[in-house]
């Protein structure tokens, strides 16, 4: 099944051409469906899929840990043995076509490391359930010229068993290849939130199949985004019929009764709320709730059904600008599983600083010493991961606000688990136990700056 699915993965990439690219004068080019993998420590294969416009290509292993298999016109089966060292195994396959070549980094994790570690393809984008047991994503992949498909996979953490549910063509375009990625999945894994491509549009899945959500009256078009650990609250919002400007309610459903929450009265500009608030993520209980007004980005949260408008309560506005504010975009992870702390991110005369809200107190700290940073995600102890630069991030960053001190993400899984993490990769989401967690990860492709998602669970 992994084979298969991995066949299917490389294709998908080689498909819509986001591989690196090598050009020469003459026109010899290669493109390889990836460019980087991380193995796990016990023996494992991967099928990797070539486009050329030459006549024949070739492969070498340029590390003694990597062997090449089964060799077709546009693949090959790439494959490692058991690690049986307490390091990391780093090395690299050499394609060339023509005058054109290409690099494919492979690394393996040691023998300390048992639990599955995940790259996936650029465009695939997942979400891990709060226990750390399951984590979910989708592979959207060209069928034809102008048809896409759809795979919905779940991987379970604690075996590495990866199992593919169906999904449904979209209700509003009755065609499929229309889902982009797994925004929430259940601890029971039978619950999850669907997005759609370029849209505002996310559906709800149990135990396989679409549920559609009822509105209070005058109320429609659900958007949802987050859930509790048990499935039970569901965090969203909708609009309001009648309503000219399309504003987004803040909402939830708790075992299907849909409450409004309260809206802030203005933007940190102090302009009527004409946008709305969106709620991205919940407490694993769902009695916290943290999202932000869509004008200024600024973070509110809700606890026991009570606005905090900790973001423009906090601002100081300029004009139509907002120099200092404490904001947050489209993150739906930031909260730890309590509902005790989120990170978000503190703007002050201009500067970004990673922020973490304390919802006990109704306070915020930042850290003062870590200058264009943003937080992502928080754990029950306080500890704050975040990503650097704030825009356009390229590596991972530890906050410990208890301290006052900052690490790298690379530093940090060295020092707590032992593990050589490359620092072009930040975290996004951990579960409960802190013992599994995922994220994104930088690279740079033909495309340009890519943010492929990986995963990753310690035994």
């Amino acid at each position: 099944m992994k084979n298969i699915i991995k066949t299917a993965i490389a294709a998908f990439a080689a498909a819509l051409g986001l591989s690196a690219c090598s050009e020469t004068e003459i026109g010899d080019y290669i493109n390889l469906s990836v460019e980087t993998y991380t193995f796990n420590s016990g023996s494992d294969s991967l099928v990797v899929t070539v486009e050329t416009n030459a006549p024949e290509w070739t492969a070498a292993v340029q590390s003694p840990f990597i062997s090449l298999g089964t060799k077709t016109e546009t693949s090959i089966v790439i494959s490692v043995e058991p690690n049986g060292s307490d390091e990391y195994l780093n090395g690299a396959v050499r394609f060339a076509a023509g005058t054109a070549e290409e690099t494919l980094n492979i690394s393996q994790a040691p023998k300390s490391y048992i639990g599955p570690f995940k790259d996936l393809p650029i465009q695939s984008m997942g979400a891990m359930s709060r226990n750390g047991k399951y984590y979910a994503w989708i592979n959207t992949y060209l069928i034809s010229e102008n048809d896409w498909d759809d795979e919905c996979f779940i991987m379970d953490l604690e075996t590495g068993e990866i199992t593919e549910m169906p999904v449904e063509p979209c209700i509003w375009t009755d065609t499929e290849g229309y889902y982009d990625s797994c925004l929430a999945i259940s601890d029971d894994g039978r619950t999850m939130i669907l997005e759609h491509k370029g849209s505002m549009i996310t559906e709800l899945y149990v135990d396989g199949e679409r549920v559609t959500l009822n509105c209070q009256p005058g109320y429609y078009n659900p958007w949802i985004t987050g859930i509790s650990a048990d499935g039970s609250v569901i965090v969203g919002g909708v609009k309001k019929e009648n309503d000219m400007n399309f504003t987004t309610f803040p909402c939830k459903w708790v075992n299907g009764e849909h409450i409004i929450l309260d809206m802030p009265e203005t933007d940190a500009i102090g302009w009527p709320m004409t946008n709305g608030v969106y709620l991205r993520g919940c407490s694993a209980d769902g009695s916290v709730i943290f999202g932000s007004e869509w004008q200024t980005f600024g973070v509110v949260y809700y606890k026991d059904d009570r606005l905090y408008n900790i973001g423009i309560e906090n601002s100081e506005a300029e004009g139509e600008s907002v120099p200092t504010i404490i904001y947050m975009q489209a993150s739906s992870h930031n909260m730890s599983p309590s509902g005790k702390y989120f990170g978000a991110t503190y703007r002050l005369d201009g500067v970004d600083y990673p922020c973490r809200i304390n919802t006990q107190t109704g306070t915020f700290e930042y850290l003062e010493n870590a200058a264009n940073c943003g937080g992502s995600c928080a754990t029950d102890d306080g500890l704050l991961f975040g990503c650097t630069p704030t825009y356009m991030a390229t590596s991972g960053v530890v906050c410990d606000f208890n301290a006052g001190t900052t690490e790298s993400l690379s530093d940090y899984m060295q020092r707590v688990h032992g593990l050589n993490v490359s620092n072009d990769r930040w975290v996004e989401q951990i579960s409960s136990d802190g013992r599994a967690m995922g994220g994104r990860h930088y690279t740079f492709t033909a495309l340009g700056a890519q943010y492929p998602y990986w995963f990753m669970s310690v035994d």
